[in-house]
């Protein structure tokens, strides 16, 4: 195949992937125009939508409080598998192209990466857990009520 072959192909790829991106985005757009019309029609006749259709706004209107997220797990995750991409990279590129120092020095780079996303999520839950052990002081001759 020639270099202009596989540039059009390329191409095309391209924006075949950007069309397929454009409907389904244009889809889902519809979609919750849609529901968003059905929802307003159900409280304009006095009916409550039911709480699956919006979870977040049905606690929002209660007053139920889902309390911080949780996000460290997402960093533990992405270090876990940046070292494990590292030591493939060191792998491939050490063993099969028989360049030890390239591999090694690609590979020692990415791990590093992971590494660091590890430290992050073990800082942050001791951030967390450290936030959760405090308790206000209180005084035992005030109450403790807002004034």
């Amino acid at each position: 195949m020639s270099d202009s072959g596989v540039v059009l192909l390329f191409t095309m790829t391209i924006l075949g992937g950007v069309t397929l991106m454009i409907a389904a985005m244009h889809n889902r757009r519809k979609l919750r125009e849609m529901e968003h019309r059905e929802r307003l029609a159900m409280i304009e006749r006095g009916v409550v939508p039911a709480p699956e259709s919006d979870p977040a706004g049905f606690e929002a209107g209660v007053g139920i409080d889902g309390g911080p997220k949780d996000t460290s797990q997402r960093y533990r995750t992405a270090g876990v598998l940046l070292i494990g991409f590292g030591f493939g990279l060191m792998f491939v590129i050490g063993v099969a192209a028989g360049a030890r120092s390239v591999g090694f020095g690609i590979g020692a780079a990415w791990v590093s990466l992971g590494a660091a996303s590890l430290l992050n999520y073990w800082l942050s839950t001791r951030r967390d857990e450290q936030r959760r052990r405090w308790t206000p002081p209180t005084r035992p001759d005030q109450p403790n009520i807002a004034p």
